[in-house]
């Protein structure tokens, strides 16, 4: 199966339209066991250039075809947007036809870009070799398209995947606080059920007193079956916020946590009602982990607390 995306990788830059399909064909290797780490410098450029595209379709068709509805995201609608985009070609310069083209295909492949980088993006070592910058051009350009695309709002998510990020937490009420790292993570109730399953246990002991979350709950958020169902909903043991006193909500990532003087801190709050989710994770293949590293120390802990800044509490979910 390597060898078979090495074979494929070289390939993609140059394809479009239903030969994207190539694409997921080289993702389903790595499903199968291949490494992904032959498409690193290819296949995230495309999906990029994709959604680039895909974001411009459009404006194009409103140019080339004012008061008429966009074509159907489907291939037998192609030659219909190919003819109508390339119209708007310069004789000399660019745009030209090959350059529309580009962009009317987009409208038919993207989703199949997509499909293999969600497939890679789960993988922690293909994570490690993407650059900083390649990550922020796929959080930007999916977020231009997201609100058309599910795929596209998870690549977005997926880029942000924080790995070998350290993690404070503090615990104010019993003036404690906790070092720990976490990789793949894809959001944050998932962060909730980790923290709750890693930090929760005997007081004695300097952990966080309360019940520990079921081990369902957190295989589910791990490597398991994450679908839980509506009758073993996983339940979040504290709210947290960030230490800025923002509320950090279920709903998002962890790379949204602000850090403070360069270190992303959570502070732990009591849940006041029961809020609860169905799906232990929302990326399956990516398996996550999150170590306690220690304790801190009654000096370090209180450093941290005197640098926190009280909890805002004007979120109606920070309110549950």
């Amino acid at each position: 199966m390597t060898a078979a995306v090495e074979a494929l990788a070289p390939w993609l830059p140059g394809l479009a339209g239903d030969f994207a399909k190539t694409a997921v064909l080289a993702g389903a290797c790595v499903e199968w066991g291949g490494s992904p780490l032959a498409l690193a410098n290819v296949l995230p450029r495309r999906a990029a250039e994709a959604m680039m595209l895909n974001d411009l379709v459009p404006g194009c068709w409103a140019e080339a075809a004012p008061g008429r509805p966009l074509p159907e995201p489907v291939s037998t609608s192609t030659k219909q947007l190919v003819q109508a985009l390339v119209t708007l070609a310069r004789p000399e310069g660019r745009p030209d036809e090959e350059d529309l083209t580009r962009i009317a295909m987009s409208w038919f492949d993207m989703e199949d870009w997509l499909k293999a980088l969600i497939t890679v993006l789960g993988h922690g070592p293909f994570r490690a070799v993407l650059p900083t910058e390649v990550k922020t051009e796929l959080r930007e350009y999916a977020a231009a398209v997201a609100d058309r695309s599910q795929r596209a709002d998870w690549v977005g998510k997926l880029a942000a995947v924080l790995d070998d990020e350290p993690l404070v937490v503090l615990n104010p009420r019993a003036c404690r606080g906790y070092v720990l790292t976490m990789s793949g993570v894809g959001d944050n109730f998932q962060l909730h059920t980790l923290l709750a399953d890693r930090l929760i246990g005997d007081s004695d002991q300097g952990m966080v007193p309360g019940v520990r979350p079921d081990r369902s709950w957190v295989e589910a958020a791990t490597d398991a079956d994450p679908h839980l169902g509506p009758d073993n909903p996983a339940l979040r043991r504290f709210r947290l916020f960030d230490g800025h006193g923002a509320y950090v909500s279920p709903e998002g990532v962890p790379a949204d946590i602000k850090p403070l003087e360069g270190t992303r801190v959570l502070v732990l709050h009591p849940p006041n009602a029961d809020y609860g989710m169905g799906v232990g994770r929302i990326f399956q293949n990516m398996v996550p982990t999150l170590s306690l590293d220690r304790v801190l120390g009654q000096d370090e802990a209180e450093y941290w607390l005197t640098r926190i800044t009280p909890a805002v509490e004007n979120d109606f979910l920070a309110d549950q």
